[in-house]
Formats: structure tokens, sequence, C-alpha cells
């Protein structure tokens, strides 16, 4: 049995890329994801997610660098280890199926700057030109 998540949120560090022992790429990420929480600052708390990701779905991931937004889409696991101290650790992750970029574009196509601009103003419509009456009467005959 498993478990499918989809998650959006902030990558904390550049993803890293190893090659496996099959020679297939594998890239690992971790992801900041904010929840809402009552008893959190703000309504919310973080969750931080581990990204695992193979093959074309792990060149993807490795395009992205620390504080992109991305969304994952994937199996949810529970990655088990001991550490140093000889305690049982353990740290959610997801091995994903699709991993989508959340960068914001410009018309242009090139990545926003951070700079903010204004949103662009619809036409401007005269009386004539544009009929705003509903196509329909609110009289119904009985």
């Amino acid at each position: 049995m498993t478990a499918q998540i989809s998650a959006y949120g902030r990558l904390v560090a550049d993803p890293q890329t190893r090659t496996t022992a099959n020679d297939k790429q594998m890239t690992m990420a971790r992801l900041a994801v904010s929840l809402p929480c009552h008893t959190g600052p703000n309504g919310e708390a973080t969750y931080w997610l581990g990204v695992v990701a193979f093959g074309k779905q792990a060149e993807l991931l490795a395009k992205h660098q620390k504080g992109d937004l991305i969304s994952v889409a994937g199996n949810m696991q529970l990655n088990q280890w001991s550490g140093q101290d000889g305690v049982q650790k353990e740290q959610p992750q997801v091995i994903v199926d699709s991993v989508i970029s959340a960068r914001t574009t410009r018309p242009a196509g090139k990545a926003s700057q951070g700079k903010t601009s204004q949103p662009e103003q619809p036409p401007a419509y005269g009386q004539d030109d544009y009929n705003q009456a509903p196509p329909f009467s609110d009289e119904v005959p009985f």
C-alpha cells in the first residue's frame, strides 16, 4: 500500500544530484511546505519534506535552486536511519512522479527578476461598444 502526496513549497537548499549504481541520475532536495496550524505563529507551521527524483524528473528537479517554488507529486515514504549518536531517526520523503516549476515568467518568456509590475489594464470600452445588459429578462411568466 502506498500513500500518494502532492506538495507545494520552497526548496531550502540547492538540489544535489548523484548517479546510482545502475547509472541512473538521482536528485535529492528538501522542501519547506507551509501548513495551516491554529497554534503556530501567523496560523502556519512549516513541514520539512525530503524529495527524491530519478531519471527525467531528476533532471527537471536539478534545474532548480534554493528558494524556488515547486510542486511535486508522488509516493510518500518514511526514510529511517540510525544517527551518529545511535538514535533512530526518520524523515518523510516523496519519491516524485512529477516536478512542476512554480517560477513566475514574464510575457516575453524571461524569468521574473523580483520586480513588481503593474497589472495590465483591460481595454476601455465605450457605452456603445459593449452592451452589458443580460441576455435574458428577469420577468418569468407563470
